[in-house]
């Protein structure tokens, strides 16, 4: 099985996603207030991988027509990426917080299932949306009000909120990972139904 090629234009921002993952860990371990460290990193980097993720999504819009399954396959493969460059910090993360193995794992799946939904974003805004200003605010916009708006609201569905909750083992973390499997779930059915992207 051929793996898909990293585009060019995916190329700085992966490197910067996993710089910057390493510089979030690097102060979070350097900070002294352990109850802030617990959480700083994953907080950190559910931002950054929303960021990633919608610029994927968006650069695979450009990529060029493809079966719906094939973009479908290429967007998981490249999620999975984002989460494979970061998992040596998370390893070294987990050792140093004192997480458990069942809640690394769940972690890791929120992270996959994070990033797919955020790329989906990333590439319907893409395909609808021409303006490069219009599009910029509704995709950096919608992820700022999906991380903080139900922080506000005190709703654990935040990855800001999820993500920590579960590296802890705390049960308020499944309703985030519920919410965005969920999410992934309905991209899945529109993608095997072969969902298209319409300019307008």
């Amino acid at each position: 099985m051929n793996l898909p090629k990293l585009p060019e234009a995916l190329i700085t921002p992966f490197q910067g996603f996993g710089i910057l993952s390493g510089g979030a860990l690097l102060a979070a371990l350097l900070w002294p207030d352990f109850t802030i460290r617990r959480v700083l990193f994953l907080q950190i980097l559910a931002f950054l991988q929303g960021v990633l993720a919608i610029q994927v999504g968006e650069a695979e819009q450009g990529y060029g027509p493809l079966p719906a399954v094939a973009r479908f396959a290429r967007l998981l493969f490249f999620d999975a990426l984002s989460v494979l460059i970061v998992l040596p910090f998370l390893l070294v993360y987990l050792v140093e917080t004192g997480t458990t193995w069942p809640s690394f794992l769940l972690s890791l799946l929120f992270l996959y299932a994070h990033g797919f939904v955020w790329m989906g974003a990333g590439h319907g805004l893409a395909g609808r949306i021409r303006s490069d200003g219009v599009r910029f605010v509704l995709k950096y916009g919608g992820l700022l009000l999906a991380l903080f708006g139900p922080v506000v609201l005190a709703w654990p569905v935040s990855a800001l909120i999820a993500l920590p909750a579960l590296w802890q083992g705390e049960g308020e973390g499944l309703w985030g990972l519920l919410l965005y499997l969920g999410l992934s779930g309905v991209s899945l059915v529109w993608w095997m139904r072969g969902g298209r992207s319409k300019g307008v």
